[in-house]
């Protein structure tokens, strides 16, 4: 059994940190959501199942979520 603290859990922060996706296909791990956790000795990032790191860097996702924003006002 692991014996986690709040203080060992990894949480996606966008242009801080590497990105993350969801293993399904479904996107960038929204920012402020958990990702995996750090070992004992604090030496290694334990991804969780369904997250893997991004295949794209930050401008690849923020350009992509620009471009699907249903808000986005396009001008002429």
């Amino acid at each position: 059994m692991i014996n986690l603290k709040s203080s060992d859990i990894i949480y996606s922060e966008h242009d801080y940190d590497e990105c993350f996706e969801y293993t399904d296909g479904s996107g960038r791990v929204p920012d402020g959501n958990a990702v995996g956790f750090v070992s004992d000795n604090g030496k290694s990032l334990t991804l969780f199942s369904d997250i893997t790191y991004s295949k794209h860097d930050h401008a690849y996702w923020n350009n992509y979520e620009l471009e699907n924003d249903p808000n986005r006002l396009v001008l002429p």
